[in-house]
């Protein structure tokens, strides 16, 4: 391993990889922690020099979690070997392309991009192999736009999402993974110009959950980031659970780690100091660790309703963010189907029932959905059933959100000042699977950082590297095609390309058949909003 040392003005000596194109520094750490579940201090003072030439520790979460996320792919990276602690986990990873000015960086001023990884805010790392960020900054500024990968950790599970009313009257704030990547974002503001990057041109990127945070932070006051790219995901993909109901997760945390019975400052005590990998041992997937509305950093529910109406107040980030770029997979669902497995035996009776009983006022739109999605059939095998159950979820919750943030935005006349960007990636699974031939979720992911590329078909490498490229392009605060805008609704469709023939257009309607979306659950959802949709997914889930 060759290595670089370079002179950061404000931290001081920083010693990084010297690798193919670029420089790295990894694991340099962006805050402090009194104790796991206590606010993030940004770090402003480091001993120097600083060794950033191994990823550092990573929060705690399930095992499984990697090997989940390559069945998700379909294709396996090799595991890295991670150091998991508690209170040492908020650190970031930067990749500079090597430039003119050799090692001092400071001398640039490059746009940057903030990676916000995925995992449902229980797991995922930024040591993860396929998120690394060397090749899409090699490939951007050999291509003439050089910008600044950053990918950064927060806590995951109980640690970045248990909240109570004693643990706030405590002094522990809702939130705390989301404060994390906010405290991220401070420390990216304050000490990336001397890495060569230009505070004031920072880009999130966030993918599946790390979607759900990015346009979670557009409801800050703050302005926190210049641009933003959502991808597989978005606000309205999860449920932002209430304080009161965060009281149901609470007590079920409690009774799990049988801690019920002791008063409340030794029932928090044991919290934080209980070994964390008995913890994750014993609590159960059932246990959600979701965003919580606590009326500062979610300071209300979001909805498609609200994110559509370009009216309503509620986002300030509409109004401080320079754009937005949002999109979705063809089968983003994909990854539901690992987890809803349960749902499987007998749902081509339960789901139409389900849905009767949800759309009971309006049977005639029950009737039209269940006839879109295929329900309409008799004797539907399971399988076939749960592939169609989960295409109506696509078309909910990443269609649906794609549409309502594109709706919802500040309008614009024209493309040239558009401040939203669509797109729709239809490029098909090309490794064995269950979900071989569909755009799955965390695909996109897999063609932006181009760290499967060597097992991509010919056609598939080059559209991968296309769009790497395009997104790279909109970091940099081009227009890699023409904005969306209240007379042309365009958006860029990538995919499916084949054989050697890359596909990639520009379609002058995000609303058409030429997406590679169906028209249907558009037209429902304008008698009955997608909000109602919404709950019938929910309501199917519960059993209901």
């Amino acid at each position: 391993m060759s290595t670089v040392t370079v002179e950061h003005p404000s931290i001081g000596a920083v010693k990084g990889v010297d690798g193919d194109g670029v420089y790295q520094f990894f694991g340099v750490q962006y805050a402090t922690l009194q104790d796991r579940l206590a606010e993030a201090q940004v770090k402003s003072r480091y001993e120097s020099p600083v060794d950033a030439t191994s990823h550092g520790p990573s929060s705690f979460s399930p095992p499984n979690g990697y090997h989940n996320e390559m069945l998700f792919i379909q294709q396996s990276m090799p595991k890295p070997s991670t150091v998991h602690l508690d209170l040492d986990c908020l650190n970031l990873n930067i990749t500079v392309p090597k430039g003119q000015h050799g090692v001092d960086l400071a001398k640039q001023k490059l746009p940057v991009f903030v990676w916000i990884h995925g995992g449902g805010f229980v797991v995922g790392a930024n040591s993860w192999p396929h998120y690394d960020h060397a090749r899409i900054v090699k490939l951007a500024h050999d291509n003439g736009v050089p910008v600044i990968g950053v990918e950064i950790s927060y806590r995951l599970g109980f640690p970045g999402m248990l909240t109570s009313e004693e643990l706030r009257q405590k002094g522990y704030k809702p939130n705390s993974g989301l404060r994390d990547q906010q405290a991220a974002l401070r420390w990216v503001r304050q000490h990336i110009a001397g890495f060569g990057g230009d505070p004031d041109k920072v880009t999130v990127i966030g993918e599946s959950a790390g979607a759900v945070a990015t346009t979670l932070h557009l409801y800050s006051k703050e302005p926190l980031f210049h641009r933003a790219i959502a991808t597989g995901g978005s606000c309205l993909l999860v449920p932002v659970i209430t304080p009161a109901d965060q009281e149901g997760t609470y007590q079920q945390v409690l009774s799990i780690l049988d801690l019920e019975n002791l008063d409340v400052d030794q029932r928090i005590q044991k919290l934080l100091t209980l070994p964390m990998d008995e913890i994750i041992a014993k609590l159960p997937p059932s246990v959600a660790f979701l965003p919580t509305v606590d009326g500062d950093v979610v300071p209300v529910e979001p909805t498609f309703a609200g994110v559509a109406d370009q009216s309503d107040q509620s986002m300030p980030g509409k109004q401080w963010v320079d754009a937005l770029m949002i999109g979705n997979s063809e089968f983003d669902a994909s990854v539901l189907g690992f987890m809803l497995g349960h749902l499987k035996p007998g749902i081509g009776n339960k789901f139409p029932a389900s849905i009767r009983s949800s759309l009971a006022t309006t049977p005639d739109i029950a009737e039209t959905l269940l006839e879109a999605y295929g329900f309409g059939d008799s004797g539907l095998d399971d399988e076939t059933a749960f592939i169609r159950f989960l295409e109506f979820v696509n078309d909910v919750s990443f269609l649906g959100a794609t549409t309502c943030f594109a709706r919802g935005w500040p309008a614009s006349s024209s493309s040239s000042s558009s401040k939203i960007f669509t797109f729709f990636f239809n490029e098909p699974n090309p490794w064995p699977g269950a979900y071989q031939g569909r755009a799955t979720h965390v695909l996109d992911v897999v063609f932006l950082f181009q760290n499967h590329n060597h097992n991509l078909p010919p056609a598939q490498r080059a559209a991968a590297e296309a769009f790497g490229l395009d997104l790279m392009r909109f970091v940099a605060g081009q227009q890699p095609w023409p904005g969306y805008t209240r007379e042309k609704r365009t958006a860029k469709v990538f995919g499916p390309s084949k054989g050697e023939k890359v596909t990639a257009r520009v379609v002058e309607d995000a609303e058409a058949l030429e997406t590679g979306r169906g028209k249907s659950i558009l037209q429902i959802a304008e008698k009955v909003g997608f909000d109602r949709l919404n709950e019938t997914v929910g309501r199917f889930r519960m059993g209901l």
